[in-house]
């Protein structure tokens, strides 16, 4: 992910990003789940590239803190997702092969 810091403020962060829009999406869902977060918001601003205006404004946490931890909490998320498929894969191996 590249990401170029616009505009910082003690509680807003502006960022370019140029990524996956899913992947904003869900690091999004996790900032709105935070109670310090008072707005997380990704917008396109160019139609034919990948480039995403991405916005976090806290209610006095700093901004950059809130979406490191965002990050952390879609990892360990995506981690998990991948195990329990792994084990549903295994257990459909381990049935076929009885």
């Amino acid at each position: 992910m590249q990401a170029e810091l616009e505009n910082y403020k003690s509680n807003e962060v502006n960022l370019n990003v140029s990524e996956d829009i899913s992947i904003l999406y869900i690091v999004q869902h996790e900032l709105l789940n935070q109670k310090e977060v008072e707005f997380a918001g990704v917008v396109l601003k160019h139609q034919l590239k990948e480039d995403f205006s991405f916005r976090i404004v806290t209610k006095k946490s700093k901004p950059l803190d809130v979406l490191h931890k965002a990050l952390q909490s879609s990892s360990d998320n995506a981690v998990k997702v991948k195990e329990m498929i792994e084990s549903e894969i295994n257990k459909e191996k381990s049935a076929g092969s009885g």
